[in-house]
This record gives C-alpha cells, structure tokens and sequence, in this order.
C-alpha cells in the first residue's frame, strides 16, 4: 500500500517538472516585435530639357573657309600643228611676267632660211645702191627694187613663222599648270601647253564636303569676306548650277560642289593661296514663331514636337517654315509660350 503511494507521489511529481520545464523555456525567448508596414517609395520626378516657344528670326547660311585662287586662268596653245616641243622655259607655281617666253617649239630649218633671206636682201639692196651710183636705167632699177620687195616679204614672213614657235606670256601671273609633254613630243594645234592665272584679280572659292551643303546659294549672293582681319564684300560669281559645261568636263567632282566669289575693292596685300573666312545668307525670316532645331521630331514625313503641360507631355503636329542650322520656323501649331522638349 505505501509503495503504491509512493509510485504515485513519485509520478506525479515527474508529471510536474515535466509541465514546468516547458513553460520556463517559452519564459526565456524573446518577445517578437509587432511587423511594421513597408514605407511608400515616391516615384521620381522626370526632369525634362525644355524651352518656351518664342518670336525671333531664322538665317539660314552658307559660312566656311574659303582659298584665294586666280579669277582668270589663261591657257596657253601654239597655233601649228606636227611640230615638235623643245622646251618648257617655266615650272609651276612661277611667277612670270608679261613678255616672258614660257615655252618653245623647235624651229627646224627655219633659223637658217630667216638668215639666208636676210642675206639676200641685203645683197638686193647693195645691187640697188650699185645700180644708181652706175646711173642705170629705169627698167633696172625697177627690176632691183621688186627683188628687194619680194625679199622683204619672205624675210617677213620666216620672220612671223619663227615667232609662232615661241609662246610667250600675254599677262603678269602664275604658272598653275605645265603639259606633261617632253622635248622632242610632238605637239598638236591650240594643244593647251601652260596656263598662266592672273594674281592681280583674285577670287574666293569654297569647296564643300557635299554639294548639298551649297545648293542654296545663287550667282549674286552677298558674302562677307573675312581676310587678314579685315572685312570685305564680295558677291557669288558661280555655283555648282551655273558651271560652264567645259569647266564641268575639266574636274567635275570639284565644280559640283564648288562656289565662287568675287572680291569688291580687292586690297593689293592678299596672295594666292591664302585662306580666308567667309558667310552667305541664303535665305531669311524675321519676326516668326521659332523653335529649337533640336526640338523638331520627324516620322516617315510627320513633322511634330513634344509639348509639356504639368508634368504631362502630348504630341503636336507642326507645319514649319524655314529650317537653320539651329532653329525652325512654326507656321502652325503652336503658339508663343507653349513648352516644348529638347531632345
């Protein structure tokens, strides 16, 4: 009976600790922390590149470097054909003066029979001398006096024909180009030999990248010439559409994207060869609605632009005008102060 009691004494009590164990351990861990909501995150602000719509004026130009080259580039030919070249007396980039022999055909025979002639007539004119100091009759003297006509003539003649184996510089200039021809090469009539430019009348002449970038401009456009800091007024003289046609077969890739100006009041210390700034108006607008270039958007032939209202943005077709470098002409669509985005 007491050892029953016991085991039940004993039961219990492990059924007590057992309890109690437990209850102390949860006593032990740490209270959990009450979940807190996540913080609500503000979208950012899109910062746009704007600008407001505005009244102004649009210039469209043609501006660049331009190189000082002779206005006049005169060719030089002989007049005969089948003879052949014995010297070029000149290279190029040569100064040369007025008078100045520049090239030479070989004169074959024609230096003996000029002094042969000359022989002659002057032996005609001894016999005439002869003849009147003897008193001749007149018949004589007639006779003698044709041979000395008829001499003169050939003398004359041989004379001219020497001539036109010389070339020989009409202007004051600049050797610019020489024939590749040798001495001894045969040389055809009005063959061009040399050409000599005139640098006493100089000229600007722009060559662009494309010539796109100058169909605008029209033969008696203003320019605006800047040389060695001083300002100058000059006037297109020809333009890729106005090319002469021999001038075009000569250098067609340069002439198809070339311009030229003449200079007003060309100063006298100006070379060939030097560079000089310059600037065409080709076409203007004043007092317009205008915007950024940048600001103009196109899609397959839609012209339009972004405006801002708030911090909503909306898409505007425009109609534009004139197109610079920098701004556009708006014809329609919008009005001064509307906001537009840069792109």
């Amino acid at each position: 009976m007491n050892e029953t009691k016991g085991f039940r004494f004993v039961t219990n009590s492990c059924l007590s600790l057992a309890l109690l164990i437990p209850l102390s351990a949860c006593s032990l861990l740490p209270k959990e922390e009450p979940v807190l909501a996540p913080p609500l995150v503000e979208p950012a602000k899109i910062e746009y590149d704007t600008v407001e719509v505005k009244k102004g004026d649009v210039i469209k130009r043609v501006k660049g470097l331009g190189t000082l080259t002779p206005a006049e580039n005169q060719p030089l030919a002989f007049s005969q054909s089948g003879s052949r070249l014995k010297k070029v007396s000149v290279k190029k980039g040569e100064i040369v003066k007025k008078g100045q022999l520049i090239a030479q055909l070989d004169p074959g025979s024609l230096t003996v029979e000029l002094e042969l002639a000359e022989i002659e007539l002057k032996k005609a004119e001894i016999k005439v001398k002869q003849l009147r100091a003897q008193a001749a009759d007149s018949y004589s003297m007639e006779l003698a006096e044709l041979d000395i006509d008829g001499l003169q003539i050939r003398v004359e003649n041989l004379r001219n024909e020497l001539e036109k184996t010389k070339m020989i510089s009409p202007i004051n200039g600049i050797v610019t180009f020489i024939t590749e021809k040798k001495a001894g090469d045969s040389v055809e009539a009005f063959e061009s030999i040399v050409h000599v430019a005139d640098t006493s009348n100089l000229q600007l002449v722009y060559s662009a990248i494309s010539g796109d970038e100058v169909v605008d401009t029209k033969v008696g456009m203003k320019a605006e010439i800047l040389i060695n800091g001083k300002t100058m007024t000059g006037k297109v003289v020809q333009t890729p559409s106005e090319v002469p046609i021999e001038k075009l077969e000569e250098n067609p890739d340069l002439y198809q994207r070339s311009i030229f100006m003449a200079i007003e009041k060309q100063p006298k210390d100006i070379n060939v060869g030097e560079s000089a700034d310059f600037e065409i108006i080709t076409a203007q607008k004043k007092d317009v609605l205008i915007i950024p270039k940048s600001a103009l958007r196109t899609l397959v032939g839609r012209d339009y632009v972004q405006i801002l209202e708030g911090q909503a943005k909306r898409e505007i077709d425009i109609e534009k005008g004139l197109v610079s470098a920098t701004e556009v002409e708006v014809i329609s669509g919008l009005e001064v102060g509307d906001t537009v985005i840069l792109k």
